[in-house]
């Protein structure tokens, strides 16, 4: 063991000099590259309005030959930049839908920007009534700030809903509830074209209305502090009149476990709004054992408490989506968006507990719990586009509110039934936001985003009259983007300033600075590096503030902290991507630092109950190599996703009051996923994710490995019939588990999922329209580059 730990430590240090030498040495041998870029503007020919979207391809002529080098799009403004090239003789060819295809001829000779001005693009006569651009595969490609995957016909055919989608975008996990989490990481912004939305709101998105999904695991200063990464999801231009949706559901196999998350969207477009209505419905019921082993070593023998919950889990949650978008004027969009969710989240069963020690004592309890939640949203969004391209303006105001009435009690099963433990809370939460942004370009290769946002959270208990809470947040940022032929330089930086009141205790005001930068650099059509600073802030929610005190179960307690303050986190990464023909793969290097972080402390009370608390117990360090890729092997395509790193605490005086050592461990995380398309539309896919145990500074977390597989049929594009096996073979699913070791008492605990043998379920998606309907695909067309050869 000892030659291991001095073996790693060698490695370490070794690979942390390796990362620094590249950030300081590999810029300069980066910007001592030249290479050349074409930019230019498309517009229709009568109207002289701007074309957007419209796609863009540079073929180079090799003689009586071309080679497609590159490709792109035009933006909203029609504007469009392709880079880097070489000098030569180029075709330039521009098209979109309904227009006629242009093209032009270009040489580039000098080193810089190659201007072809504006190509107008003539009116076609041909009629469609409607239009799907498909391209072949999933396809990775590194942008600005952020990774792009794009969608194709393969990938929504292993697809039942978005969060299925999601399974299989290299990096992104999603768990058996449909819960999405990005590198390992649940504090994350789900964005549905630049709007931020919900779990929920994604979960009824039409698969086949996605064009794209960008990922940000750096997000730059115009995004929330306290978000570790961004996932926007970019949907297709839609339709102008009619119908259009889809139903989707899950039919259960087995009466021991029920998972089903049905769906239903409607969209009806006139010419300038499209209201839309829509309905997730989350259904689960499953039989969970929750194991506790808990060991008290102080003043006298040791007792051994051991205790297993029996329980049936009920989660119900049906929550009603509806809203319109209004295209008031070509430069002005309204958007209006709502939802109610009325959700339960209930166990109840049996609990059987055995103490051994000075005598052994058997108990039995009935667990009975309620829970009844109301949450309801709503939000304006607004969107200006001035005359001068690129310049912009939008306005978003949500209002939220949450209503809670729970209650949980264990009955004595041996004596008259009262209760023994009785628990209840009644929270009420409101929140309110306003943001701006603002966008203008500052000259041909600048632009400058700013903003701000102010809101107002609040939040109280019936049930213990003295605790209020109200919170202030008020943020200014901008972001500087530089972009020139074949490098993208972004500098940003975030005020917040925050105020919270206790009704009683004291208040607290804090001022975090959190600067941001990245820097991307293409060295050729299938290369790109790039680096990535951010500094990030993590506020304590509500319920962690609330001190109210919480009883688990019959041994363990769970209370608020009122005096938590915020987390913060340094994230620097190194990243290098590949474009290879139909594949895309990228490594990256990373260290993350979390200050002041935000953990759960338990130890032992005066009542020789276990009692945990949210605390700031110290520092979090991360280190380590990340490899993902989306790469295609004829019908087959797979999705891996690494993570190795090393993790180390580092805790204050705060936890070595409580003796609470500082420790380190190597983790490794892994996610896969594949789809392998069949003859007669068959479709077989999986998904893994899987990962070892991680400290934090005072427990251990870990949960078993998940794998899904699945087989999908098409029926005349309309009607998709599948079935899922959800961990098959596996009979329990570890979901939860941790381990504390103190040193006066040691806790094990375990939350089993118990399933059949071979669990499977059902699903069936419908899709419907009617009316005219257009459909226009906002992405690069996906061409594969080819060897020139002689010949037609």
């Amino acid at each position: 063991m000892g030659n291991y730990k001095i073996f790693f430590c060698i490695q370490f240090n070794y690979v942390r000099m390796v990362f620094f030498l590249t950030i300081i040495f590999l810029p300069s041998a980066i910007f001592a590259q030249q290479s050349l870029s074409v930019t230019g503007k498309v517009i229709e020919e009568k109207s002289q309005q701007t074309i957007s979207f419209a796609t863009v391809a540079l073929y180079k002529i090799m003689g009586d030959a071309m080679q497609l080098i590159t490709g792109t799009m035009t933006n909203e403004a029609g504007i469009f930049t392709v880079n880097p090239v070489e000098s030569g003789n180029y075709k330039l060819r521009i098209s979109s839908v309904g227009y006629k295809t242009a093209i032009k001829n270009i040489e580039l000779t000098d080193a810089g920007i190659y201007d072809a001005g504006i190509i107008q693009l003539q009116d076609s006569t041909q009629l469609i009534a409607e239009t799907v651009v498909e391209a072949e595969r999933v396809k990775g490609k590194a942008e600005n700030e952020k990774t792009i995957f794009y969608m194709n016909k393969k990938i929504l055919s292993a697809t039942g809903n978005t969060p299925d989608l999601l399974r299989y975008i290299p990096g992104i996990q999603v768990d058996l509830k449909q819960n999405i989490s990005l590198e390992g990481k649940a504090d994350i912004l789900l964005f549905v074209n630049g709007k931020e939305r919900d779990k929920s709101y994604i979960s009824q998105l039409n698969p086949s209305l996605i064009d794209r999904v960008e990922i940000m695991n750096t997000p730059p200063s115009n995004y929330d502090g306290n978000a570790s990464g961004v996932i926007n999801i970019i949907l297709k231009k839609e339709q102008e009149t009619g119908f259009n949706g889809q139903i989707f559901t899950e039919i259960p196999t087995s009466g021991s476990i029920v998972y089903s998350f049905p769906t239903y969207s409607i969209q009806y477009g006139l010419k300038k709004v499209t209201l839309f209505t829509s309905y997730n419905g989350e259904i689960n019921f499953e039989n969970i054992d929750e194991i506790y082993n808990r060991q008290i070593r102080e003043n006298g023998p040791v007792i051994n408490i051991n205790s297993v919950e029996q329980v049936r889990q009920k989660n119900l949650s049906h929550k009603f989506h509806y809203g319109f978008d209004y295209y008031a004027t070509p430069r002005d969009i309204i958007n209006y968006y709502g939802s109610v969710n009325p959700y339960s989240y209930e166990q109840d069963g049996n609990v059987i507990i055995n103490i051994t020690g000075n005598e052994n004592i058997n108990r039995n309890f009935q667990r009975d719990e309620t829970d009844k939640n109301l949450n309801v949203f709503n939000s304006i969004y607004y969107k200006h586009l001035f005359k001068k391209e690129g310049r912009e303006i939008a306005i978003d105001i949500s209002n939220s509110s949450l209503r809670t009435n729970s209650s949980i009690a264990y009955l004595n099963n041996e004596g008259n039934g009262s209760a023994s433990v009785f628990n209840t809370e009644k929270p009420e939460q409101g929140s309110t936001s306003l943001k701006i942004d603002y966008t203008t370009p500052i000259d041909e290769k600048t632009t400058l985003n700013t903003g701000i946002k102010t809101g107002v959270k609040s939040m109280n208990n019936k049930t213990v009259t003295d605790f209020g809470y109200h919170e202030q947040l008020h943020a200014v940022y901008g972001t500087l983007h530089y972009k020139k032929a074949n490098y993208n330089l972004n500098v940003g930086f975030r005020t917040e300033y925050t105020k919270t009141e206790l009704k009683t205790g004291p208040g607290n005001t804090e001022l975090s600075l959190l600067p941001y930068a990245s820097f991307q650099y293409k060295l050729n059509v299938k290369h790109s590096l790039s680096f990535s600073f951010r500094r990030s802030v993590n506020r304590p929610s509500v319920f962690l503030l609330n001190p109210y005190q919480y009883i688990d179960n019959i041994y363990a307690v769970r209370k608020g902290n009122p005096m938590l303050k915020p987390e913060f986190r340094y994230h620097i990464y190194a990243e290098h991507a590949i474009r290879l023909n139909v594949s895309y793969i990228s490594y990256r290097l990373y260290y993350e630092n979390i200050s002041n972080a935000i953990n759960n402390l338990t130890l032992l009370n005066d009542s020789a109950a276990f009692e945990t608390q949210a605390q700031n117990l110290g520092n979090i360090h991360r280190f380590g190599l990340q490899f993902l890729g989306s790469l295609k092997f004829g019908p087959l395509t797979v999705g891996p996703s690494v993570r190795l790193y090393h993790q180390s605490t580092s805790g204050n005086s705060l936890a070595k009051q409580y003796e609470i050592k500082n420790r380190g461990n190597l983790v490794f995380d892994a996610g896969f996923s594949s789809i392998l398309s069949l003859k007669h539309n068959y479709t077989i896919s999986c998904s893994f994710q899987y990962s070892t145990v991680k400290y934090n500074i005072q427990d251990n977390a870990l949960c078993d490995a998940l794998y899904l597989l699945s087989m999908d049929k098409t029926f005349k594009k309309d009607l998709q019939v599948g079935v899922v096996a959800a961990l098959p073979f596996a009979k329990t699913f570890v979901y939860q588990g941790s381990e504390i070791e103190a040193r006066n008492f040691s806790i094990g605990y375990r939350g089993n999922l118990k399933l059949p043998v071979f669990p499977i379920m059902f699903r069936v998606k419908y899709q419907f329209h009617s009316g005219k309907n257009k459909t226009m695909v906002n992405r690069d067309k996906e061409e594969v580059p080819m060897r020139p050869k002689s010949g037609f």
